[in-house]
């Protein structure tokens, strides 16, 4: 089963983030690693950020095992405790271009049935969806965990306010407080979660 990564690395810099893709020989898409389905890296007020998608927790697994854990050490990088959660929704491609900002955010209370009845009452389906990309995840403790990839805060805000906050009320779901950091890297391989 596919699952999203998120790892926040405060303390962390882009040098060395781009050091570890270097010595990992990781230059672009064709260079995306076996299992890896997207991965964005942002650039957050005191670090960095990044969030996976990958078709299962094994090939992550192998993926830091193999490569990124010593490249990650030689290059400098803090060291950091990723989250990862079952993926219960990815849309890879929606209808925004411009990779401007990743926005992620945790919902604590909120099941997949009623992300899902969130989901059918909103304009926001598959390539619908107005992000570059959306992936929503189920925690261990059964909150979700969500990674976008939009055009601006701007536009993230509006459509929060537009179908996100009707269709949370409609489920009983409290405000969320997202988190926003400048996108610096993407990469997508394989086909989607």
């Amino acid at each position: 089963m596919a699952v999203l990564m998120m790892l926040e690395v405060p303390g962390g810099t882009l040098e060395q983030y781009e050091r570890a893709n270097e010595l990992m020989g990781i230059t672009g898409d064709d260079d995306a690693p076996t299992g890896l389905v997207s991965h964005v890296a942002a650039v957050t007020e005191d670090g960095i950020v990044i969030a996976d998608v990958w078709e299962s927790e094994a090939a992550l697994d192998s993926f830091f095992e193999d490569r990124a854990g010593a490249a990650l050490a030689e290059a400098g990088m803090p060291k950091a405790q990723p989250r990862i959660a079952q993926v219960h929704n990815h849309i890879p491609q929606g209808a925004g271009t411009d990779a401007g900002v990743l926005v992620y955010l945790e919902i604590d209370e909120l099941t997949p049935d009623q992300y899902d009845q969130m989901l059918g009452a909103m304009d926001a389906a598959d390539e619908n969806h107005p992000a570059v990309s959306h992936v929503a995840a189920v925690t261990e403790d059964g909150g979700f965990l969500v990674a976008d990839v939009w055009e601006s805060p701007e536009a993230f805000a509006e459509f929060a306010e537009k179908q996100i906050a009707p269709a949370g009320e409609s489920v009983g779901m409290g405000p969320v407080e997202p988190s926003f950091a400048k996108v610096h890297n993407t990469l997508k391989k394989g086909a989607p979660a």
